[in-house]
């Protein structure tokens, strides 16, 4: 992917002109996994302007993917799983995938990853392993025999992941657009290595020395980078890891709220559709703060 030409200046936006790249019926990527860096403003966000007919490519996650399902954001999903673990399936997802109201292609991981590897590097497809799977059954779309066989392992071919915008979090970046993880990167820099565009939403602000004298901590380097959006607690009701845990009490509310279309339209009038000034404020500084894990870094 070549190197973005903003200005470092440029990169710093607000929310609103961040997700003004986002049109109706394009690719959406979506990073982090499961209740870990979900990039729920920029999903609040994006609900709240109101665009319709996604093609959705989330990494292994929860309550990002199924709330822009659950809000009728999204055609068509590529995915491994949308599952809230401990507390059950993905309701929104659940629901709309025995509907048939949004198409679903299921994915393994390392279909996904050989898809955006494709993709990052600019070919037709990408090659992986046959685990026996019978995914080349039920997504002949996206699982082929191999046409070149080498070595004693099968192959399959998966057609490359380009998705038009990738949304991330990070715990942190500077101004010039070096985002970094106090955690593990997950698929993160495979799909902005893919992506055409990047948005990425980051906790906090930090000089450029700080991600000088911590640069191991710098995962998505400013050349992938096209857009960073500063949303304290931007991942919330999930957890960024470092910096503050998942709200269980929350996610088991959502859960609770997702039980039929209307109870869900109800809360995402509650808690998606005001900006985050109002989320934060409504969820609470008390309970916010009971979240933290304190690490300064």
């Amino acid at each position: 992917m070549p190197a973005s030409n903003k200005s470092p200046s440029k990169k710093l936006v607000d929310l609103d002109t961040a997700l003004s790249t986002v049109k109706d019926g394009m690719t959406l990527g979506i990073g982090g996994w499961i209740f870990h860096g979900q990039p729920m403003a920029l999903v609040r966000g994006l609900i709240a302007k109101g665009v319709r007919d996604l093609t959705l490519v989330p990494a292994p996650g929860s309550v990002a993917p199924d709330m822009l399902i659950g809000a009728g954001c999204v055609r068509e999903t590529a995915c491994v799983f949308i599952s809230f673990e401990h507390l059950g399936l993905a309701p929104n997802f659940r629901r709309a995938a025995q509907s048939g109201a949004v198409k679903v292609l299921e994915m393994d991981g390392p279909g996904i990853a050989g898809g955006l590897r494709a993709g990052a590097c600019d070919l037709p497809y990408g090659l992986i392993p046959d685990l026996g799977t019978d995914l080349p059954k039920v997504n002949p779309e996206g699982y082929r025999k191999a046409r070149i066989q080498e070595g004693n392992r099968p192959l399959l071919e998966v057609p490359a992941i380009k998705p038009d915008v990738v949304f991330l979090h990070g715990q942190q970046a500077d101004e010039e657009g070096n985002v970094q993880y106090f955690g593990a990167g997950y698929f993160d820099l495979l799909m902005a290595q893919a992506a055409k565009h990047v948005i990425c939403s980051v906790d906090r602000i930090v000089p450029s020395s700080t991600v000088r004298h911590q640069a191991r901590l710098t995962k998505i380097p400013s050349a992938f980078v096209d857009a960073i959006v500063v949303a304290p607690f931007g991942a919330h009701p999930g957890g960024s890891p470092g910096l503050y845990g998942q709200d269980e009490q929350h996610l088991k509310a959502y859960v609770a709220a997702s039980r039929d279309q209307a109870a869900f339209d109800a809360y995402l009038g509650e808690h998606a559709r005001g900006g985050e000034d109002a989320y934060r404020e409504r969820i609470g500084a008390k309970a916010l703060a009971g979240l933290t894990t304190g690490d300064a870094r």
